[in-house]
């Protein structure tokens, strides 16, 4: 089947950008260590829409100030030399994601953001990618720093790597552990260049 799709994380994946959670949470009032998309959903509305303003703001910020992950470009140059559509899936917003890809001069074929589907770990937006462009769970490989996008890639039951510079336990349930983008680039070829 070869490979028709890859889904990138953004933060930590593609892009260095400083959140600081905790001083997102302390600034929100919530309490240390709980996911903040899932509280702040479940707050009243006028709480809720401060909260998100508040979350805006910082990734608004972070945006501004991001940096490249080194072989970011690259590995999208590399993808799109193949023929292979590429999509980006994250928990920030939409208007933060696109000032990111104006900063960078980066292109994907989808973004996937948290007001368009639930975030991750659920694996709608997967999902949805997946439809979109007709691209099977074989066909199909999901990339991210964090165990919420191996978590979304596999409810989706497609292979996952997770992009890690040193070892989590939760990256057990990853198919394959890269350290770099480069790496994570010869992983995708190889898979590329699988007979069909």
């Amino acid at each position: 089947m070869g490979l028709a799709l890859v889904i990138l994380d953004l933060d930590g994946t593609l892009l260095e950008q400083a959140l600081d959670f905790h001083a997102i949470r302390a600034e929100i009032g919530l309490p240390p260590a709980v996911p903040i998309l899932e509280t702040i959903s479940g707050l009243p509305k006028a709480e809720r829409e401060r909260a998100f303003a508040i979350l805006d703001q910082h990734e608004a910020e972070a945006a501004a100030r991001s940096q490249l992950m080194p072989g970011a470009l690259e590995l999208l140059a590399s993808l799109r030399g193949r023929g292979i559509r590429t999509a980006v899936f994250t928990r920030n917003s939409r208007v933060s994601v696109e000032a990111a890809m104006r900063r960078h001069g980066l292109e994907f074929d989808a973004i996937i953001t948290r007001e368009d589907h639930k975030p991750k770990p659920s694996p709608d937006g997967v999902r949805h990618v997946m439809k979109r462009f007709a691209a099977g769970p074989a066909e199909t490989i999901v990339v991210g720093d964090y165990r919420y996008d191996v978590e979304a890639g596999r409810h989706a039951g497609v292979r996952t790597i997770a992009l890690l510079a040193e070892p989590k336990p939760w990256a057990a349930h990853a198919t394959w552990v890269a350290g770099t983008l480069a790496e994570v680039g010869r992983l995708l070829a190889a898979v590329a260049d699988e007979p069909a």
